[in-house]
C-alpha cells in the first residue's frame, strides 16, 4: 500500500527532492569544468534547472502548486534539452546555440500588431543600429523564406527528444512525466479555466467533496510533482555518467540509490530483500 496520498508519504518524496537539489547543487562546478565541451558550454542551462527545481519545492511548500506545475513545465523542457543536446548531431547543436544568437539580435528591435497595426515596439537606437555579423548570420539561418521567424531551435518534437535520450539510458521515466505534467501545465499558462482548476481535482472523475479528500489529492499531487522533478533530475545524473564523466558516476549512483529508497518507503516499490 502506497502512502503517496498522506503527508509523511509526500513528505518522504519532499526529502528525496532536496537531497536531489544538494546533489545538483554541489555539482555546478564539475559541469563548468568539464571536459565534455557540450557539457560546459551548456552550464547556464543546468543552473536554470537548479532555480527551476527549487522553485518548485518552495511553491509546492507553500501551497502554491498550480505555480509549481507551470515551472514544472519548464524544468521537463530544459532537462530534456539538456540530455539531448549531449546526444544530438553537431549541427542541430550549433541550431541550438545559434536560435539564442537570434533571439538576442531580434530582443534589439521588435514590436506586437494588432489588426495589421503596430501597437507597441521596443527599439535600440530607433532601430538605426548595426549587428555584429554572427548575430545577423543567426537571424538569417532562423527566417523563414516568407521572411518570418522561425520560432523554433529544432523541429524534432520533445517526445522525440525524449525518445534519444530513452534510447541511451533504457527506460527514464521522462515519457510519464511529459503524460502528467505537461499537457495540464500548458492550460494553466494559457489561461483556461481548466488550468485555473484543474491542480484541485475539479475535473476528475470523482472530484474532492470534503476536506479530507481535498487534502488526499494535495498530498497525492505534491507526492506526483516531487517524484517528477527528483526522477528528471535522476536522468540528468545517469546521462551525465553514461557519458562518461567520472564525478557524475558517483553522484548517479547516490542518485539511483536515494530514488529506490524512496520509492521503497512510500511503498511505490517492494524491496527485493522482501
Amino acid at each position: 500500500m502506497t502512502t503517496v496520498s498522506t503527508d509523511a508519504g509526500s513528505q518522504l518524496l519532499a526529502k528525496f527532492l532536496d537531497g536531489q537539489i544538494k546533489r545538483l547543487v554541489e555539482s555546478v562546478n564539475a559541469i563548468n569544468e568539464s571536459d565534455i565541451p557540450r557539457v560546459a558550454r551548456l552550464v547556464s542551462l543546468y543552473s536554470a534547472v537548479i532555480e527551476d527545481v527549487i522553485s518548485i519545492r518552495i511553491l509546492c511548500e507553500n501551497a502554491r502548486i498550480n505555480q509549481a506545475y507551470i515551472v514544472s513545465r519548464a524544468l521537463l523542457e530544459r532537462l530534456t534539452n539538456f540530455c539531448f543536446l549531449q546526444l544530438c548531431t553537431a549541427p542541430e547543436f550549433s541550431d541550438y546555440v545559434d536560435y539564442s544568437l537570434n533571439k538576442a539580435g531580434r530582443s534589439l528591435d521588435r514590436s506586437i500588431e494588432a489588426n495589421g497595426k503596430v501597437k507597441a515596439r521596443i527599439a535600440l537606437n530607433g532601430g538605426d543600429f548595426e549587428l555584429p555579423p554572427e548575430i545577423s548570420a543567426a537571424i538569417a539561418k532562423f527566417t523563414s523564406e516568407r521572411g518570418r521567424e522561425k520560432t523554433r531551435w529544432t523541429n524534432v518534437s520533445l517526445p522525440d527528444r525524449a525518445a534519444v535520450i530513452e534510447a541511451k539510458l533504457g527506460n527514464t521515466g521522462l515519457f510519464m512525466s511529459l503524460l502528467t505534467i505537461y499537457a495540464d501545465a500548458s492550460e494553466a499558462l494559457h489561461g483556461t479555466l481548466y488550468g485555473a482548476a484543474f491542480h484541485l481535482g475539479a475535473y476528475k472523475a470523482s472530484p474532492p467533496h470534503d476536506q479530507a479528500s481535498l487534502d488526499q489529492h494535495r498530498h497525492q499531487t505534491l507526492s506526483a510533482l516531487y517524484l517528477m522533478a527528483g526522477g528528471g533530475i535522476d536522468t540528468l545524473f545517469s546521462l551525465l555518467a553514461s557519458l562518461g564523466d567520472s564525478h557524475f558516476k558517483n553522484v548517479a549512483l547516490a542518485s539511483q540509490n536515494a530514488f529506490k529508497e524512496a520509492a521503497i518507503a512510500t511503498g511505490l516499490a517492494v524491496s527485493k530483500e522482501q
